[in-house]
């Protein structure tokens, strides 16, 4: 199964056209073997699209993009799959249909929403299907902006401070924290069981309020990100 285009159309974020797209697998090692969603725009290639800034259609206000005067912290490698699945999409590799079709096509497999990209970006009506997934797990910048209140049954609020936790608590979220590496653990908060070498598809705690009783998450910053989370 190549992969699904579950969602054509304008970003909830800017009205700019973007594309959705459901692969069935993945070699990650830290998330294991999970059915992968990206968010690309629809006609600009990732790699230009971030030079022209253009990836704010996927990506919205989140602090990893980058600014002129820090640089981009996003883990993700756009040269490489978010780069390899648009060119896949150019050349009409995927078929169309929805989420709910892959994950019943690949039963028993885990979904993660935002591989590349942010959910929010896409409408809600479109992730149908997700909590059909034994296990799926997800992440939103875009917490604070109304538009992604019905995403809090399945995404956590990515956070980047102990105090951006706290306001995403208090509005209703749970929340991923990526913390400095000499900050406190923050309260009522728990490390990212993949720190002890769990994965996301065994895990699942990066579910939002499917699990509401359940901890917010935590982890200390990794790579190019370590020298600038709680720089803010």
């Amino acid at each position: 199964m190549q992969g699904v285009v579950f969602y054509e159309g304008p970003s909830m974020l800017d009205g700019k056209p973007i594309v959705a797209i459901a692969t069935p697998s993945t070699d990650n090692r830290k998330t294991g073997d999970m059915i992968q969603t990206w968010i690309l725009r629809r006609n600009i290639d990732p790699v230009r699209a971030l030079a022209l800034g253009a990836d704010r259609s996927i990506c919205g206000s989140c602090y990893h993009r980058g600014a002129p005067d820090r640089p981009r912290t996003c883990y993700v490698n756009i040269g490489q799959a978010p780069l390899a699945v648009y060119r896949a999409y150019k050349r009409g590799s995927y078929r169309k249909g929805a989420v709910l079709e892959i994950v019943d096509q690949l039963d028993g497999k885990a979904i993660r929403m935002g591989a590349y990209g942010d959910p929010v970006a896409v409408p809600w009506s479109a992730w149908h299907g997700v909590l059909n997934a034994r296990v799926h797990t997800g992440y939103t910048h875009q917490w604070r902006e109304l538009i992604a209140t019905p995403f809090r049954n399945v995404l956590m609020a990515s956070c980047d401070s102990t105090a951006e936790m706290i306001d995403a608590v208090a509005a209703g979220w749970r929340a991923f924290t990526v913390q400095a590496l000499d900050a406190p653990a923050p309260a009522d908060a728990i490390e990212c069981p993949s720190e002890r070498g769990t994965q996301c598809t065994d895990c699942g705690l990066c579910s939002g309020l499917q699990r509401p009783a359940a901890p917010s998450i935590f982890i200390p910053a990794h790579g190019k990100a370590k020298r600038f989370v709680g720089a803010r």
